[in-house]
């Protein structure tokens, strides 16, 4: 079976234990730019009792993974939430397949012309217990046939 995604980190704890100077020096960031990343919603690290910011090695990844996608490449914060949130959506997605022990298909085959419905899936399932998976393509908005019109 291929695995589409998969960045989950298996053996990376959840306990908060850096505080933030430590943190900025593994990520090589400023401890400003964790306050604002958080600000932003994009890391929510624990605070202990007296309110210092607590970060688990969980977080520490997940600013990895910021700093990459913002330095390496350009990516916005507003498009590093979505990527994050996707690939957290994807890894759920990935996790409950695999529990679940449905294949998925190396290659999926777009088909335009139809729609499925659970009957037409059926009848596309193979006897070896695989499924066909058609995608539908969306289609060009008005405007942008006017924009190619005028073109």
């Amino acid at each position: 079976m291929a695995i589409y995604i998969r960045e989950t980190n298996l053996g990376v704890s959840d306990e908060p234990m850096f505080v933030i100077s430590v943190a900025a020096r593994l990520v090589e960031m400023h401890p400003q730019t964790l306050r604002y990343y958080e600000r932003a919603g994009l890391v929510k690290p624990k605070r202990s009792r007296g309110s210092i910011r607590l970060y688990s090695e969980r977080d520490i990844a997940r600013l990895k993974k910021i700093a990459r996608l913002v330095e390496d490449l350009g990516v916005n914060l507003a498009g590093v939430e979505v990527i994050i949130h996707l690939t957290e959506k994807l890894e759920l997605l990935q996790s409950i397949l695999e529990e679940n022990q449905i294949p998925v298909p190396d290659s999926v085959q777009a088909n335009s012309e139809e729609t499925t419905s659970v009957a037409d899936r059926a009848k596309h399932q193979e006897p070896s217990g695989k499924v066909k998976l058609q995608v539908r393509r969306p289609r060009k908005t008005s405007m942008a046939l006017a924009k190619i019109e005028k073109e």
